[in-house]
């Protein structure tokens, strides 16, 4: 088992676009007190990569090929490593969901060299690291979403259980496939419900409707 108070920082990079795996290699390769172990366009070979060398940041792509990488990540066992995100893909709902995935850094491919190392040592500390980007996103949502004592709190004796419970789903993080799945129930009825349940609610979007949700103490702490 290696020390547990090393300083160096290893790290196993997982990316199918040659130029970006290429640029983030050399970066970490040449920086002090970073080594790099494995670089691979393969999630399960990172994998496999990981739990023989247990590198302390696995920095990846949300997908690779045709695999979602942070799902084969997520289901590793014994896996130590802590995730750091790259990717092209700035939506809420990459990030949240990259997120519930256990993702601890998120950055876009347009970051800088320095930004990459900010992220990395950030994590490998324990801390999270969004990209600014993505922090003026999130802080704009905050933003618009009425508070918590307003009138979208008291509408929700409005909700069927039906519609809570996909609710639920929604501030979990969840797509409408995984919903559906869960409850049993078909695509379009779920459909309905998040139609039904933003209506009600005076709600813009899922995003809004996850934020009030957490509010309201529908999902775990």
């Amino acid at each position: 088992m290696r020390n547990e108070h090393h300083s160096t920082i290893r790290i196993a990079l997982v990316d199918d676009e040659g130029l970006a795996r290429d640029s983030f290699s050399a970066v970490l390769t040449h920086e002090e007190g970073m080594e790099l172990l494995t670089v691979t366009d393969s999630p399960r070979d990172a994998v496999m990569t990981a739990e023989r060398t247990d590198p302390d940041v696995i920095l990846t792509d949300l997908t690779v090929g045709q695999e979602n990488t942070l799902e084969i990540l997520s289901r590793a066992q014994g896996l130590r490593a802590k995730i750091v995100v790259i990717t092209s893909r700035d939506s809420e709902e990459s990030l949240f969901r990259a997120l519930k995935l256990g993702a601890r850094g998120y950055l876009l491919k347009s970051t800088t060299r320095h930004e990459l190392i900010e992220a990395v040592r950030a994590v490998a500390r324990g801390n999270a690291y969004l990209c600014p980007v993505m922090v003026s996103l999130m802080l704009d949502r905050f933003k618009i979403l009425p508070p918590a004592g307003g009138p979208h709190g008291s509408a929700f004796s409005e909700l069927s259980d039906r519609e809570v419970e996909v609710l639920k789903g929604i501030a979990l993080g969840m797509s409408n496939n995984e919903i559906a799945q869960d409850l049993s129930l078909t695509i379009a009825t779920v459909k309905s419900h998040v139609s039904n349940v933003l209506s009600k609610l005076g709600l813009r979007d899922r995003l809004q409707a996850g934020i009030l949700a957490h509010r309201k103490g529908l999902t775990p702490h």
